[in-house]
């Protein structure tokens, strides 16, 4: 029988799998809610039994499996299989988590970081397919970035490698969740988008449909913008600068040739992708700047699941990374 991998990707919400052929045909797929408010051992439950979901639904049993790749926020330690200290996902904390997938099932698991994952599977299928050098950034809550070098992921040496959305952005910034001041995160994310405006709104008070209160989302600000609100088209001006400033450092790192942008504010298109690119082509290397791709990722939330079963497969016995 023809190789059979099945890709995870757990979320603090829901947990999504897929059983994936080594061309990256996606035959089945299951998601289900990962219930983190009940505790370990129903997260875990959760993740076995969208696994064995998937697996029925592609026709095969559990048996038949080459490989299970989970891809899952971090931090967590690649190498040893371990989710380290997960900050929605507080009931896995140090939760060895590849050896109980691979001892329930009896058949060879990795784990990776989320944002690894959705990366190396955007440079298998997606927006890196052409290139050896690619930098996949997500913009949600937070901010996290996943990058494939010379065709391999970078990883670094516990698995914690392009932590972009905590790179400074303004060492006088406020104070990160990290502990650290001024992170990308608190600039690029959709949540410091919200953090930017209702500060603006409160300095100046401007001619605007939009209002400082607790329920304000990004949304809300792209939904203005595309009605023409001043205020909110000169937020993702803001927030594009904020975005391209640290891009460009992180271009300089790794000499990447295609960024591509997920999550919510990539959707957002030439609103956030316009002032990002200029601020690249201004701040940028020159030699570097002129050659980089900046677009949108191509797969959505197959990523996640091709990438953690692309994982898989490299880690087969007999099977070499391409």
């Amino acid at each position: 029988m023809e190789a059979r991998f099945v890709g995870v990707d757990l979320g603090g919400t829901n947990v999504v799998s897929g059983l994936i052929t080594p061309e990256g045909e996606i035959l089945a797929r299951d998601k289900r809610p990962t219930r983190v408010s009940k505790g370990r051992e129903a997260i875990l439950e959760s993740i076995t039994d969208c696994i064995e979901a998937a697996v029925k639904e592609g026709g095969i049993s559990t048996k038949d499996l080459t490989g299970i790749g989970i891809g899952s926020p971090g931090p967590l330690n690649p190498y040893t299989g371990v989710v380290v200290s997960p900050s929605n996902l507080p009931p896995m904390t140090n939760m060895p988590l590849r050896d109980l997938i691979q001892d329930h099932f009896g058949v060879p698991a990795v784990l990776d970081n989320d944002a690894n994952v959705v990366a190396y599977g955007e440079k298998w299928k997606g927006a890196g397919k052409d290139v050896n050098d690619f930098l996949c950034v997500t913009l949600g809550t937070g901010v996290g970035g996943g990058a494939v070098c010379g065709g391999q992921l970078l990883r670094g040496f516990n698995g914690n490698a392009v932590e972009i959305g905590h790179t400074t952005i303004d060492c006088n910034g406020p104070r990160c969740g990290c502990g650290n001041r001024g992170c990308l995160e608190l600039y690029a994310s959709s949540t410091g988008m919200v953090r930017l405006t209702r500060q603006r709104i409160r300095e100046q008070h401007p001619d605007t449909v939009l209002t400082d209160h607790d329920g304000l989302e990004s949304k809300h600000i792209y939904e203005a913008a595309r009605a023409g609100d001043a205020l909110a088209k000169e937020m993702f001006e803001v927030v594009g600068y904020y975005l391209g400033m640290g891009l460009v450092s992180a271009i300089n790192l790794l000499n990447v040739e295609v960024v591509a942008l997920a999550g919510g504010l990539a959707g957002a298109g030439e609103l956030i992708f316009e002032p990002t690119r200029r601020t690249i082509a201004e701040y940028g290397l020159k030699g570097v700047k002129e050659y980089v791709r900046v677009t949108c990722v191509e797969l959505g939330e197959d990523a996640a699941l091709l990438g953690a079963a692309k994982v898989a497969m490299d880690a087969s016995p007999g099977r070499r990374p391409s």
